[in-house]
């Protein structure tokens, strides 16, 4: 071997250093920390991922809650709303048969209003017939007159 392949491969070999020690350790450094950097965005992003799924759980969570809650109200409020039905339907038929009581003791009273002038205008027509009928009787036959009336006081005399 030549001293000039040593000194070549000397020169290669510290040639080599140096550009380790000016080339390779500043890259070394910017890939590592260029490695480090990606790591550390893939970990938030992992951090981001499982926080967005809390989040979405989370969320469905409160949907169903309020789903339920307003389930509940709904159905609060059919209750509420067939019990005031039921109410009104109650106070309705109160009022029907108040009405019609009324109705049917205004319909007896002009009923006996109708009876009651009915008699008097029967017992008027009897007077008026009777009357006629003594009037022709007494004038045909005077002395039975006499006799009526005689009888007459004789019966209110007695009490009858």
């Amino acid at each position: 071997m030549s001293w000039t392949l040593i000194v070549q491969l000397i020169t290669l070999i510290a040639f080599l250093v140096v550009l380790y020690w000016l080339a390779a350790r500043p890259v070394g450094k910017i890939l590592n920390q260029r490695t480090d950097r990606i790591e550390t965005g893939l970990r938030q992003a992992s951090e981001s991922q499982r926080r967005a799924q809390e989040i979405q759980q989370e969320t469905q969570r409160q949907l169903d809650e309020a789903k339920v809650e307003s389930q509940g109200i709904i159905a609060q409020a059919n209750r509420a709303a067939e019990l005031q039905r039921q109410t009104l339907l109650e106070q309705a038929q109160r009022d029907a048969d108040a009405l019609l009581a009324r109705a049917r003791d205004a319909i007896g009273r002009e009923r006996q209003a109708a009876v009651d002038e009915l008699r008097r205008e029967a017992g008027r027509a009897a007077v008026y017939a009777a009357t006629r009928v003594v009037e022709d009787s007494l004038k045909s036959n005077p002395d039975a007159g006499r006799q009526l009336a005689d009888e007459t006081i004789t019966d209110v005399g007695r009490g009858q």
